[in-house]
């Protein structure tokens, strides 16, 4: 099933042009103000890609662990729980990966690093990138143990600092805030491009995040992606109207276990997503979803 790249922006028509022209003095003043406009402009064009890139959302039961291969190199984001391991590990090998050029944790939750000693005792892992918020639990020291045994580069995440891998590029978006109360809102969230096609993970980032990251990047588009990976498991303290509005995706995957005691996804954020026509897949039910991007149109294999 291939979806071709959509022209995201939506003109909307009023009919008189005083007030069309009031609204974009608007926010261009809004722009200058705040600083955006400069960065806005700054933005490079969208250049010229070979190859594809896959993009894998393994099913690691009520976990998340995605991964991205490229040509020039492999991304995972998050590694599943202490129980989901064994699987994260077979599927790694099953696809040939024993390098990363990145390993991204989005947050200290269980569910999220409970693989992360697993792969990086696999794997040769050149650079690591963390949230800024830390734990005192078990499974986060076993992490921080094996990243130091595998003497990988750390960077602690910070909004739109950039990364790559060849012609994959990679920018961190959030977190935004720095005292939130709850560790899902810490989440690392990731914008990935490659050529036209945009992927934003959004680890377990809730309505507060999003409500941040909306005030950054609204008006800048760069929540505008292809593809959403829905943020904590389908909750519906995530993937809010308005992020989803911002977001507008074609595309979404619901990383989730079969039969949780959570009830993820729950039936509000599916009405959010069918009511904003985007066609989602979930791991429960379809296993792990692999969707391949050429530059310019997406394929779920």
């Amino acid at each position: 099933m291939a979806y071709s790249k959509k022209r995201r922006r939506r003109i909307k028509k009023y009919g008189i042009l005083g007030v069309i022209a009031t609204v974009i003095v608007a926010i261009f003043s809004y722009l200058a103000a705040s600083g955006q406009l400069a960065a806005w402009f700054s933005d490079e064009p969208t250049a010229p890609v070979d190859g594809e890139v896959e993009f894998h959302f393994i099913d690691v039961g009520q976990g998340d662990a995605a991964l991205i291969r490229t040509s020039e190199g492999n991304v995972l984001i998050d590694a599943g729980t202490n129980a989901s391991e064994d699987a994260l590990i077979a599927y790694l090998k099953a696809e040939g990966i024993t390098e990363l050029a990145y390993a991204v944790f989005t947050h200290p939750h269980e569910d999220h690093i409970g693989g992360a000693d697993a792969v990086l005792a696999y794997c040769e892992v050149e650079h690591v990138i963390l949230s800024p918020a830390t734990a005192t639990t078990e499974t986060y020291e076993r992490m921080m143990d094996a990243i130091e045994e595998e003497d990988a580069e750390v960077f602690i995440a910070e909004p739109d600092t950039r990364y790559g891998v060849g012609d994959l590029k990679l920018t961190i978006l959030g977190p935004i805030g720095s005292n939130y109360k709850d560790l899902n809102n810490d989440s690392v969230v990731l914008r990935a491009d490659f050529g036209e096609s945009s992927v934003l993970f959004t680890g377990d980032a809730e309505d507060k995040s999003e409500e941040d990251l909306l005030d950054r990047y609204a008006l800048s588009g760069k929540l505008d992606c292809d593809v959403l990976k829905v943020g904590h498991h389908g909750s519906d303290s995530s993937t809010t109207e308005a992020f989803l509005t911002a977001v507008s995706p074609e595309m979404a995957v619901i990383s989730c276990g079969e039969g949780n005691t959570y009830g993820h996804p729950t039936q509000i954020a599916l009405n959010r997503l069918e009511n904003h026509d985007v066609t989602y897949w979930r791991t429960d039910l379809e296993g792990s979803v692999v969707i391949v991007s050429d530059g310019e149109d997406l394929t779920k294999e």
